[in-house]
């Protein structure tokens, strides 16, 4: 039973919803889903009914249209023994199960993306460990039919019964094709043979639908007469028109048909050599040598195709294929163009760009896609009917796992879209097929290694809403607080700030910001997925922190203050500088003068001992890392020593060139995490394992994080291997984005790099090395800390030394053994 305002709604073990309108005491009328009612949850903002059911999943009753319309949500991981609901604030629908082996909880989220095949009983069957039957390659609609060719099979979809035909005149065709090959090779004494066909492109021409199956040919189908025809090898080679090329070599065109395109008055074939038309009776074959993938039209009706290695456009003869020349270099196999009006878009990989003509010459422009994943795999642009009734354009970009929908590519980067991902249920989108889009149903197919999603264009959306903000503690030298007033105890030395971010969209990202008035002079910017912040030693006073958020549109969260208060310690009193002048006062009369200088004396002496001692630790930690790589002995010290140079000629204050020295000694300390096997390879590392060696940035910065005396120290682990302009890693940042001192160490770990012997090379000169940092400023260095650098190399301030040509003296710096004093012995 589940009331929402007057209505009170009773589900039965039978399906049955008795809807009885509380007000009136009157019983409306039932609303049936086939399926034991468990729970059932209302949405005002969608004006939907969510049933959770005992063994079929959740059913959807949408009132929106005044009868209420029953359908099934999407396909659920966990759909038995739905136990309860939850509708989040993003308008996604929760579910949770109880059935024994899969219980947990599901999110399904509102969008306009849906699975096409997800409850159908045939596709159910599909045995889902064969990526065979279950990955798409082409769709296209004829009447109420929706042909969808698989890696395997051509399943027929009926649109209105929405559902697969277990009639299928085309596979029965091709399936006794196959048997009659089957027998005719096991005839000719090959046993175990077995005739095999792959599908891959479907279109309509001439009223006929026709299959491109790869090792048959092309196979036509009428859906009035339901005749099948096969276009095997024996029929093309009989029937060929006129030839371009040698296609003697490549008369196997049955056997690897890609794709096809329907034309006026003829049907265009690409195949694993080249192009082929089909007039309905006789072929003309052109061979250009490779691989043709996609084809489409030019703004004036001509046929362009893509054959891994740029654009070409044919002539109406059909006889001479032309290449489109780009400035940016089109090659790859997931090659995808689209002509609108007098510009070409075309992408390569994961990048897009748009071919546009200026003063009589082509020129390629990028568009830059945000947060895209893999290659881009779709690009179409789409005209439609609104529900306004006005027209409207739309264009389609997917990568292999996202798809973008937005109204401009006349732009430089996108920024007002559409997203859909994984996180939408979104499979991954075949590469190397092509999307249809449906005009009479205003829908576009994509075809996914897992089925077939439909975007419906007329699907209403809301409004994107912003993530959410808040705090999930706050940490007191390692205990938890909560509530928006934290009072901190004078001796607290660590305050730590965890933020949680409330969204629902995981691979589309969001930027955190953050001010404590008092320390902070401005938001700063949060990088990463870091989400705590930490200030260490605050003075006793009273504080605000502040946070928000910013989603990739640009909308901004709700904003969290959280106010602080910490006791005063007794020096931090107003009246305890009166006591004190008081005392000093006193002291200064009497013998406590003499004694306050020889205490004073002796703490210094202390603290310069402590300070001997930390070094001393962390240059022997230093030497255990050089240790462990054989191939690069002394190198942090030698870092250590060229980090410390340069921030002397940079200006820095002596206690930042001693914290940029320590921090440059322990740069490599990941390295200890590393495996001997990968960090002592001798040759060329595999990608598996650069990745593993990489990763002692990361692992550093772990090691590191608690240091709280050396202010940075795992900055410099974590980022000396950032580039300038973004390309390095383990975060890609960019310009100052990077912390500084790990600007500075990457000079410095250059420059050893360069200086030094290595197994594989013998030191560069300095006329070299200079030359190599005139080339990399702005790319991989810091312009003006490499301007430093360069001016050091040329004054002959910077010279490469070994750990052997240095020294420890006794004011606890690193020296060169040439300007060490007689009197100071060999420490």
């Amino acid at each position: 039973v589940y009331s929402y305002g007057d209505t009170l709604y009773m589900g039965e073990d039978s399906g049955v919803i008795h809807r009885y309108d509380m007000e009136n005491k009157v019983l409306l009328d039932d609303i049936v889903v086939s399926d034991q009612v468990n729970k059932m949850l209302y949405s005002p903002a969608d004006e939907t009914l969510f049933v959770a059911c005992e063994t079929k999943g959740v059913y959807c009753v949408d009132f929106s249209t005044g009868s209420p319309v029953v359908s099934l949500a999407g396909d659920l991981t966990s759909k038995s023994q739905l136990v309860d609901l939850m509708v989040d604030y993003e308008g996604n629908l929760w579910i949770a199960s109880h059935y024994i082996g899969t219980s947990g909880v599901s999110i399904i989220t509102k969008n306009a993306l849906t699975d096409l095949l997800y409850d159908d009983e045939v596709w159910k069957k599909l045995d889902k460990t064969s990526s065979y039957d279950r990955n798409i390659y082409a769709v296209e609609r004829s009447g109420d039919t929706l042909y969808i060719v698989s890696a395997s099979r051509i399943y027929l979809y009926d649109m209105k019964e929405g559902r697969i035909l277990e009639e299928n005149p085309v596979m029965d065709a091709v399936d006794a094709f196959a048997a009659v090959k089957t027998q005719e090779g096991r005839d000719a004494g090959k046993e175990n043979f077995t005739f095999s066909f792959d599908p891959r492109d479907v279109e309509v021409f001439q009223g006929k639908i026709f299959f491109a199956i790869s090792n048959i040919g092309l196979v036509s189908y009428d859906p009035d007469t339901k005749d099948v025809e096969i276009f095997d090898l024996d029929y093309i080679t009989t029937h060929i028109d006129k030839t371009v090329g040698d296609v003697t070599s490549s008369l196997g065109v049955a056997n690897a048909m890609r794709c096809l395109r329907s034309f006026d008055s003829y049907l265009a074939i690409g195949y694993s050599k080249g192009l082929i038309r089909f007039d309905g009776t006789s072929f003309s074959i052109m061979h250009v040598g490779s691989n043709v993938l996609y084809i489409n039209k030019s703004k004036d009706g001509k046929l362009i195709f893509d054959r891994s290695k740029g654009l070409f456009e044919v002539d109406d003869e059909f006889t001479e294929a032309t290449e489109i020349k780009t400035t940016e270099k089109v090659s790859g196999n997931r090659l995808k163009f689209l002509v609108d009006g007098d510009s070409i878009f075309y992408t390569v990989n994961s990048r897009l760009f748009r071919l546009v003509e200026k003063d009589g010459v082509r020129v390629s422009e990028e568009i830059a896609i945000p947060y895209v994943k893999g290659s881009l795999v779709e690009l179409a642009k789409v005209e439609f009917t609104g529900t306004d009734n006005a027209k409207h354009t739309k264009y389609v970009i997917a990568s292999e796992t996202q798809i973008y929908i937005t109204d401009s590519l006349d732009v430089d980067r996108l920024e007002d879209y559409e997203f859909y991902d994984s996180s939408n249920g979104l499979q991954m989108i075949k590469a190397n097929t092509s999307g249809y889009y449906d005009p009479e149903g205003q829908k576009y197919y994509f075809q996914s290694s897992g089925g077939v999603y439909v975007y419906d264009f007329n699907e209403a959306r809301g409004e994107a809403v912003p993530v959410k903000i808040g705090t999930s503690s706050v940490d007191l030298d390692g205990t938890s607080h909560f509530g928006n007033h934290i009072d901190i105890n004078k001796d607290a030395y660590r305050v730590t700030i965890n933020l949680s971010i409330l969204g629902f969209r995981p691979n589309k990202g969001f930027s955190v910001y953050y001010k404590m008035d008092g320390i902070d002079n401005e938001y700063q910017q949060l990088t990463g997925n870091e989400r705590n912040i930490n200030y260490t030693n605050l003075p006793g006073g009273e504080y605000t922190f502040h946070a928000y958020a910013v989603d990739e549109f640009g909308q901004e969260s709700n904003h969290i203050s959280i106010s602080l208060v910490k006791e005063k310690k007794l020096y931090e009193h107003p009246s305890f500088f009166i006591v004190i002048g008081i005392l000093a006062l006193a002291l200064i009369v009497g013998a406590g003068f003499f004694l306050v200088r020889i205490k004073t004396k002796q703490a210094l002496k202390k603290q310069l001992e402590y300070k001997n001692i930390t070094l001393e630790s962390i240059q022997a930690i230093a030497r255990t890392i050089d240790a462990k790589d054989e191939y690069t002995n002394g190198h942090s010290t030698r870092v250590g020593y060229y980090s410390k140079k340069i921030a002397e000629n940079l200006g820095m204050s002596a206690d930042e060139v001693d914290n940029i020295y320590y921090i440059a000694l322990l740069h490599d300390i990941g390295k200890i995490a590393i495996p001997d096997k990968i960090l002592n390879k001798p040759g060329r590392l595999t990608d598996e394992e650069f990745a593993v060696m990489k990763s002692q940035t990361t692992r550093g910065a772990k090691i590191l994080k608690d240091i709280s005396t050396i202010p940075h120290i795992a900055e410099g682990a974590k980022s000396h291997h950032e580039k300038y302009d973004g390309t390095g890693y383990p975060e890609g940042l960019k310009g100052e984005q990077i912390p500084y001192v790990a600007r500075i160490i990457c000079c410095a770990d250059c420059f050893d790099a360069m200086a030094s012997k290595r197994v594989y090379k013998e030191p560069f000169s300095l006329e070299t090395i200079v030359n190599e940092f005139k080339r990399c400023s702005g790319t991989q260095f810091d312009p003006e800390i490499a301007k430093v650098v360069i001016e050091m190399i040329n004054d002959g301030k910077l010279k490469p030394y070994s750990a052997e040509n240095m020294y420890l003296g006794d004011d606890g710096k690193t020296h060169l053994i040439g300007n060490k004093p007689a009197e100071e012995g060999n420490n």
